[in-house]
């Protein structure tokens, strides 16, 4: 079965890598048959993640989840939010697709704020990523940096209001803990704003390995399928593999006496190849 793109984010960050095994005779990969065959198709797609209005509307509105604010090891949390109970989930989808403007957005930020509820982190975070669109698309206006002033007032850090910076910073910090429904959240952020299809893969009850956590998987730029795996490609003796040179890189599997070599410059554009090899189906994320 074909894999996905997202899921090979997934198994990188579930400890899975593939393994390279020299080979022992004499079969490669032709890359001009795979080519002609498929044509521009075998080409990477930039994903755009347009957000269009009829995704916002669709969003639904996850289920209501009380918890109780536990006391924060960065920020000590204000009597407010320690005697209420805060909707973690609700909160931050209403913030990305909810408020009408900035006003009503710095003030659902300044809630968050005053709670002191680091669990917010992670889906601010996120938040801040995909914000600037969403709501320049509703008319509501860039929340970029009010969102980075409370992600620096929860955590106590003095950071730019930049994903990238935070996202790094988040990596940092495997003991920041989110709230309940997090994973939940997130699948329902991809499944609008980018694919339906990748609820398949982040969704309310998944199991990451245990030097892993959901917080870390960031959508890679493309959809589902964007870049297209390279699916049993037909093969050619070594001889007839002048396309190659004596300093190729290539990906060796040998497996019950059949032994096929692929030229690491193909997977460059499919990242995936799933084969057949001495009967047995074989794919390799690269």
């Amino acid at each position: 079965m074909k894999k996905r793109c997202l899921l090979l984010l997934i198994m990188v960050l579930a400890g899975c890598s593939p393994t390279t095994v020299e080979p022992t005779s004499t079969t490669v990969t032709e890359v001009a048959v795979v080519n002609d065959e498929v044509g521009a198709e075998q080409q990477p797609v930039e994903g755009t993640g347009t957000i269009t209005k009829e995704a916002m509307e669709a969003a639904e509105t996850p289920t209501k989840v009380t918890e109780t604010v536990e006391d924060s090891a960065m920020v000590e949390p204000t009597e407010r939010s320690a005697e209420t109970d805060l909707d973690h989930n609700q909160m931050l989808s209403e913030l990305l697709f909810k408020v009408t403007s900035l006003a009503e957005g710095e003030a659902l930020l300044e809630e968050i704020e005053q709670s002191g509820d680091t669990r917010f982190v992670a889906g601010l975070v996120d938040t801040l990523r995909y914000q600037p669109f969403v709501g320049s698309g509703r008319g509501v206006g860039d929340l970029t940096s009010a969102i980075g002033a409370t992600l620096n007032r929860l955590t106590g850090e003095e950071l730019q209001p930049d994903w990238f910076e935070w996202v790094e910073w988040a990596g940092q910090h495997p003991e920041l803990e989110s709230f309940e429904t997090y994973p939940a959240w997130k699948s329902n952020l991809y499944s609008v704003l980018i694919d339906p299809q990748f609820s398949r893969f982040v969704y309310a009850d998944m199991k990451v390995a245990p030097d892993s956590r959901v917080e870390e998987i960031v959508w890679g730029g493309v959809r589902v399928d964007g870049i297209p795996a390279l699916d049993n490609p037909k093969m050619v003796d070594p001889e007839d593999a002048d396309y190659l040179v004596p300093e190729e890189r290539i990906f060796g599997v040998s497996i019950n006496g059949d032994t096929r070599a692929y030229p690491a410059r193909f997977l460059d554009w499919h990242e995936m190849f799933n084969d057949v090899v001495g009967g047995e189906p074989v794919s390799l994320a690269y």
